[in-house]
């Protein structure tokens, strides 16, 4: 079982280099530093709104798929994400509230903002929660939110919530990577382009990766079967039938 912490007392700057999407900095977070942050319940996503395309784990497909295409960005290590707008820099899903669209799914990697778990180092199994003290759901008044820490300086329930569901975050894209490391392995990469036309609404949409059918119907039936047996059918095809959303774009 993986160690969690939400301290490290070696760290004590901010990261600021090679950030993931939408991250601004991360802090290692520590009770005597941070004893008198709270975070607020009520979900602002006015961070995501310049980001049309959101990272998604494979386990999110099933639910994603009903409201957003699933491709693949374009990259060295390939990443599945939910297409969220046709317009670079711009969200279709954020509202001008702050709120996401109602009825629409919230990927996962929006709902760990603005925490993250970081490795202690590259030969380390143990990992430690930092947080983007830049993000406004962070607040020094007990009014605004609940206390990450307790008076003595224990992680609060609330904080104790966060660790869960970042580590169960990362255990979800480990098992991404390496889906999609395989499909690369395999040759099932390629890029693709769509052609939307609706009303007047007309764009080309490109720049991303899909799981090409055409070389999985390729592939010898030992390795079909290995696929299917292991779920990654499972998932290529909910990614291929995400492609369907495409059309709802222009009718939001």
């Amino acid at each position: 079982m993986v160690k969690r912490r939400a301290i490290d007392k070696q760290d004590d700057l901010a990261i600021k280099d090679k950030l993931p999407l939408l991250y601004k900095t991360l802090t290692p977070l520590a009770a005597e530093r941070h004893g008198d942050l709270y975070l607020s319940d009520k979900r602002d996503f006015q961070f995501a709104g310049e980001a049309n395309a959101i990272p998604l784990t494979c386990d999110e497909f099933a639910q994603a798929l009903q409201h957003y295409p699933i491709v693949i960005a374009d990259a060295k290590d390939p990443i599945p994400v939910a297409l969220v707008g046709l317009k670079h820099g711009h969200n279709d899903h954020v509202m001008e509230d702050g709120a996401w669209r109602d009825g629409y799914y919230v990927p996962a990697f929006l709902r760990r903002f603005p925490f993250m778990l970081l490795r202690e180092s590259a030969s380390s199994s143990r990992n430690f929660l930092c947080g983007d003290l830049s993000s406004t759901l962070f607040s020094k008044r007990a009014e605004d939110g609940n206390a990450l820490f307790t008076a003595d300086g224990g992680n609060s329930k609330t904080l104790e919530t966060v660790l869960d569901f970042c580590q169960r975050y990362e255990t979800s894209a480990a098992r991404t990577r390496a889906v999609m490391a395989e499909a690369q392995e395999l040759g099932l990469i390629e890029k693709s382009t769509v052609n939307i036309a609706r009303g007047d609404t007309k764009a080309r949409v490109e720049g991303f990766s899909m799981i090409s059918e055409e070389k999985m119907r390729e592939l010898p039936d030992d390795k079909l079967a290995s696929l299917a047996k292991r779920g990654l059918m499972t998932i290529f095809a909910a990614h291929h039938l995400s492609m369907a959303k495409f059309s709802d774009f222009g009718s939001l």
